[in-house]
């Protein structure tokens, strides 16, 4: 009768253990996965001139969101995908079919000048 006890608790035990194991592999993939994102903070607009280089980043499984990393003299910032600049940047990157030969042309922006109006005598 104490052999079935000691069995009993034994598999018990085992139970326990592979449940547990299972449980805390679950929480440390979830916290991995959430990890992959490069960018933690994002700024609305930097200065164009300031920019020397930029990398886009898709969305993947693993960070379901577009980063735009800005390298400027010395330091890297995130830029916020949803922000005017953002945008614009996005689209010549497009547009320029994620050639990265060509990315230098996106930092190019030049002032659109209208027609001139005619000065007022």
């Amino acid at each position: 009768m104490a052999f079935r006890t000691q069995q009993a608790s034994i598999c018990l035990l085992f139970l326990i253990s592979v449940c547990s194991h299972f449980i805390r592999d679950n929480r440390a993939t979830a916290i991995s996965i959430r990890e992959k994102c490069e960018c933690v903070e994002e700024t609305g607009s930097v200065q164009w001139r300031k920019i020397a280089d930029y990398r886009i980043i898709q969305r993947d499984p693993l960070c379901n969101k577009v980063q735009i990393i800005l390298q400027m003299s010395g330091k890297e910032t995130c830029l916020n995908p949803e922000s005017k600049q953002g945008k614009k940047l996005q689209r010549c990157w497009r547009r320029i079919k994620f050639n990265t030969q060509r990315k230098k042309v996106c930092l190019q922006f030049k002032k659109k000048n209208g027609p001139k109006k005619p000065k007022r005598h």
